[in-house]
Formats: structure tokens, sequence, C-alpha cells
């Protein structure tokens, strides 16, 4: 089965956490790989990566959207390490719910191929779910897909000038 959960609101990568615990309390093996995420200062990165039964991993730590010292040909190489993993976890077969935190971002911003990606989704196993996330997901991952969610934003306060709260957004 392939999830994708998408749209400019908040709450994408807040529900693949909820997700990933709603498995791990199945005694499901879950994989979780984020991009444009720099380790351990996301709160569900400092629990997450020492459960049992999850495997974590964090790739094109940077995007320039927020990073100016990163250049497209590091992102490309590290997203491209992303699809590689991808790939061979998908092939193992030994995770029930594979988690891409960000994934639609690399798409629209032409880090990964969304054939590449949807070749490999459309590999895994009657067992295992693949759950992605970003904004403005590719409209051919939207018709590949099982499930897809749109998260709406109606209203936030980073859009009158509020800083991120920890805890809350990241």
């Amino acid at each position: 089965m392939i999830i994708v959960l998408t749209g400019n609101g908040k709450g994408k990568t807040t529900s693949s956490i909820g997700q990933i615990v709603r498995a791990l309390g199945h005694n499901q093996k879950v994989c979780l790989i984020q991009l444009f995420k720099g380790e351990n200062f996301y709160g569900e990165q400092k629990i997450l990566s020492s459960l049992d039964n999850l495997d974590f991993f964090s790739y094109a730590k940077k995007h320039p959207f927020c990073c100016k010292d990163v250049t497209k040909e590091q992102i490309s190489s590290e997203c491209e390490r992303a699809l590689d993993k991808i790939k061979k976890i998908i092939a193992d077969n030994k995770y029930d719910l594979i988690v891409l935190e960000e994934f639609n971002i690399a798409v629209r911003d032409g880090y990964i191929n969304i054939s590449s990606l949807l070749e490999a989704a459309k590999k895994l196993s009657e067992k295992s779910t693949v759950f992605i996330t970003g904004r403005q997901a590719h409209e051919d991952l939207i018709a590949a897909a099982d499930l897809v969610s749109e998260v709406k934003e109606i209203k936030h306060p980073y859009n009158e000038g509020v800083s991120a709260k920890e805890g809350i957004e990241f």
C-alpha cells in the first residue's frame, strides 16, 4: 500500500510519526527515512532513533531554502543515496511500514525523479506500506497511491511573524 500525505498545512510529519507509533504498538518493524531535517534538532528524532523495531536514516540534512551553504549537486547526491537505500529496504522486505519524510519536496525540487520513486514503491510486498510526506505531491504519485490525504492550512501563527515553537514545529 502507498499512502501519501501532502498539502500546505502543518501536521504531515506529526501524522507520519503517529502512524509509526501505531505500527510499533502492534510490534511491527518500521523504517523512517527523513530528508531535509538536520539530526538531533527535531523532537521526533530524539525519541524515535532510540526505539526498538525502528530503523532511522537521515539524508540531505539541509535544503537550499533555509541553508545557503549547500549546493544542488550535494543535495542531489544525498537524495540519490536515500533512493538507493529505499530500493534496498524494499528488496529486503523486512519492514511493515516505511516512512519517507519530505520526499514530495525532493521530487518537487528535482532532487529525485518521480519515476524512480514510483518504480521503487511499486515493488513493495503486500505486507509493506510506504507512507510518503511533503508538500505538493506529484500528480503521478497521487495517481499511483492507494490512499492520499491533504493537510490544508487555514491559519498559522508563522504568517503573523511568530517564530516556530519547540515541541510544536520541531
